[in-house]
């Protein structure tokens, strides 16, 4: 199990570099529109259906699953202070199960959609350009996996390790 744990960390690693790439093709792609577009009065053709369909869907989708595994997604911690280390462990247990079904169903119903756009090769107009969308869909599908595969990984470490909690590979106590 410790093994498979390991595995997803790097996956996630690399995925959230891909989502890092499409940051930073972002920032270049949008600069040369813009350059493009007050220079030589020719703007690049597809910069918005790019930017919205492709690049802000990697960006945000695919590193769900490593923020999980940083633990650097938002958390009120209203009364989890009042709680014992035992009862905290436990809420987090089960929340990571409730995470793990709620990614799946997400992934679920958008594979759904993926299949649906990708039947009718849905794109946009763009000006005199067609830019194909229906690859984008894919990806809100693969990182909703990833974070359901992650948190059921980390669920299934709390039942194992009952005495322990959840001790995750390379975690810090």
């Amino acid at each position: 199990m410790k093994n498979i744990e390991l595995l997803l960390r790097k996956i996630n690693q690399l995925i959230t570099l891909v989502g890092g790439a499409a940051i930073a093709l972002m920032m270049i792609h949008i600069t040369a529109d813009i350059i493009a577009r007050f220079f030589i009065n020719k703007p690049l053709p597809g910069t918005i259906s790019i930017v919205a369909h492709y690049y802000m869907i990697i960006a945000i989708f695919l590193p769900l699953a490593y923020t999980e595994q940083c633990k650097a997604s938002i958390s009120v911690e209203l009364i989890s202070g009042y709680f014992s280390k035992k009862m905290n462990k436990f809420i987090d247990m089960f929340g990571s199960l409730f995470v793990s079904v709620t990614a799946f169903l997400i992934a679920y119903v958008s594979w759904g959609g993926a299949l649906k756009n990708f039947a009718s090769k849905t794109s946009v107009m763009q000006g005199d350009y067609t830019i194909p969308t229906w690859p984008s869909y894919f990806i809100l599908c693969f990182g909703a996996a990833l974070l359901g595969v992650y948190c059921l990984v980390k669920f299934l470490l709390y039942i194992v390790n009952k005495d322990e909690g959840c001790e995750l590979v390379g975690e810090q106590k």
